[in-house]
């Protein structure tokens, strides 16, 4: 969700309000794209281009309406902009350009952006929680455990980043054959977050692996049920 920009620093406190540092002539412009009106949005920015000049600024912005239609080719085109004078760099960019060659498949880049954005905010958990998708996805373990555990640790009371990284502890402990940690851990996180569908399902995986068909099989269910709420687009396209 979009709301993520707010969440990182201030606990998604609403649409309204500006990330951090940016730029006052510009809370309207995010505004929109919190609202869903990114073309409205890219309209705007770009006559406040043709007034004030390409700044990190509005070209984060661009960036961030394109992430927020999943364009993420786009996406990493304007937020790139954004961070290449060192001296007129807006740090978010990083994070959310990040995200963006995470879901294009780059993970060289996406393993850059996010330290780089990680020099500026060294305790932010998301882009940590990122890091350690990048390790699991390279196959180191340790590491990708080491970083799941760290940002539990830096999030004891946000349950959102507290469960998605709990999830993926757990998926580390399947990697390892250790069915019985990770059942736990899915337990655990989805206690915490019952809309983690993809969770769901590994859970339903793991409980099958151990000969609990029942409960593999009410684990579905939740899974289906989950999935409607958060994700009714690929629902119907399932069906």
């Amino acid at each position: 969700p979009i709301c993520l920009i707010i969440f990182i620093f201030m606990g998604c406190e609403g649409a309204d309000n500006a990330p951090p540092s940016l730029h006052k002539r510009l809370v309207k412009h995010h505004s929109l794209i919190t609202e869903g009106k990114t073309g409205a949005a890219r309209v705007r920015l770009r006559q406040y281009m043709e007034k004030y000049g390409e700044t990190s600024h509005p070209l984060f912005l661009m960036g961030l309406s394109f992430h927020s239609e999943k364009r993420y080719a786009k996406s990493v085109e304007w937020l790139t902009k954004s961070t290449i004078d060192p001296d007129n760099q807006y740090p978010l960019a990083w994070h959310f350009l990040g995200w963006s060659q995470f879901y294009l498949g780059d993970i060289a880049s996406a393993q850059f952006s996010f330290e780089q954005f990680l020099q500026k905010h060294p305790e932010e958990p998301d882009s940590m929680f990122a890091l350690g998708l990048l390790a699991l996805e390279r196959g180191e373990l340790q590491e990708a455990e080491a970083l799941f555990l760290t940002v539990i640790k830096l999030a004891p009371k946000n349950k959102m980043i507290s469960a998605k990284a709990t999830a993926r502890l757990a998926d580390v402990m399947v990697e390892r054959d250790d069915w019985q940690h990770a059942i736990h851990g899915y337990k655990d996180a989805l206690q915490q977050n019952p809309n983690l569908y993809e969770a769901w399902y590994r859970y339903a995986t793991a409980l099958k692996r151990l000969g609990k068909m029942d409960e593999a099989e009410q684990a579905l269910a939740h899974f289906e049920e989950a999935r409607k709420r958060v994700r009714p687009d690929l629902y119907q396209q399932t069906r």
